[in-house]
């Protein structure tokens, strides 16, 4: 025996603990004296990244499932009339314009719900909640489907009429050879009315903001309106290069693997590119904006009491919004370019 165990057999000995109750207590593991329970103050939940939906088509309340909407055609703003007065006394000529109703909207309506039984609230550890659990799953897989369809809106070159390319070979932006500053200066100029948001897919974003051109064109200056220059190149110093608003970066992922596979997360906003015009809050009397999410009533949950389920019933968490994602200036306020990268 060891001076070290001499020395705790005699403590031990000291308060009447003798040799075979010393072996069994000095026997004992972490693993034994402490049982596996759940924690109370930690749950992991992966959170999407930011949606930008909103940003893109954003929301504006109705006060019909459907209605039509006013416009003037676009060329009404570009006719050159002959205005010099023929004598002193003649009358001017008189302008000729129109106005159409042919833009209609009609909302769909969205709903999902999740049951939540009075004994798993009753039976839940700390930290769970399972309602409000509930509640923030729902929505978001609600809000994952509108993001969604609205990427499909956004990044659909049917939308833009002529105002659409696909890049390809040399001209991708992954390429350190491509030129993307005169492909957005082109995009902005295409449009009659000047895109003021920029919405691009992460994958595009990431070799946009490195390449060596746009380096050149942002980062080759002392200072900017905002300070100095920093050493990466951020949303807000893009925006201001070209005179935009918003550059807003589609980052949400989803599980594109079919259902029962083994989950594959990819990007939903894809590898496309869109300048379009954005006016959050449009006049009564005029807007040019690229398109409105329209939103009959608003996105609200309810919880519904169902006692014939099991033993003691629960609860529906149930959340639902009625909206339509609606194109109105197209080609004349954005420009689209899809497969800005490999």
């Amino acid at each position: 025996m060891s001076n070290l165990q001499n020395l705790q057999s005699a403590m031990l000995a000291s308060h009447g603990i003798g040799a075979a109750e010393a072996a069994h207590l000095m026997s004992l593991s972490p693993s034994a004296v402490h049982i596996d329970r759940a924690l109370t103050n930690l749950a992991v939940q992966y959170n999407n990244r930011e949606y930008i939906a909103d940003s893109v088509l954003p929301v504006l309340s109705v006060k019909h499932r459907s209605d039509k909407i006013f416009a003037f055609p676009v060329t009404t703003m570009q006719e050159i009339s002959a205005s010099a007065a023929a004598s002193p006394r003649g009358m001017p000529g008189e302008v000729k314009y129109d106005i159409t109703s042919d833009l209609t909207y009609s909302v769909s309506d969205y709903a999902l719900m999740d049951f939540v039984s009075n004994d798993e609230i009753a039976n839940a550890d700390a930290p769970l909640q399972p309602k409000i659990y509930a509640q923030d799953i729902v929505m978001n897989f609600l809000m994952l489907a509108r993001e969604q369809r609205v990427a499909n809106v956004a990044f659909n070159s049917a939308n833009y009429g002529a105002n659409t390319a696909a890049l390809s070979g040399a001209d991708r932006w992954d390429v350190a050879t491509s030129d993307p500053i005169q492909k957005i200066e082109n995009a902005i100029e295409a449009c009659f009315v000047r895109p003021n948001t920029m919405v691009i897919g992460a994958q595009v974003w990431i070799a946009l903001r490195n390449h060596p051109k746009v380096l050149q064109y942002i980062l080759s200056r002392a200072s900017t309106t905002m300070g100095d220059v920093p050493l990466r190149v951020n949303e807000q110093l893009f925006a201001d290069a070209f005179g935009l608003d918003n550059v807003v970066i589609g980052r949400a992922k989803y599980n594109s693997a079919r259902e029962g596979a083994s989950a594959s997360s990819d990007y939903l906003w894809g590898k496309s590119t869109a300048l379009i015009r954005v006016e959050k809050t449009p006049s009564p009397r005029a807007t040019r904006t690229f398109g409105y999410t329209f939103r009959f009533g608003t996105m609200e949950t309810r919880e519904i009491v169902d006692n014939l389920r099991g033993v003691r019933g629960g609860v529906f968490i149930k959340t639902s919004h009625s909206d339509s994602e609606f194109v109105i200036g197209g080609a004349t306020t954005g420009y689209l370019y899809t497969t800005c990268v490999s």
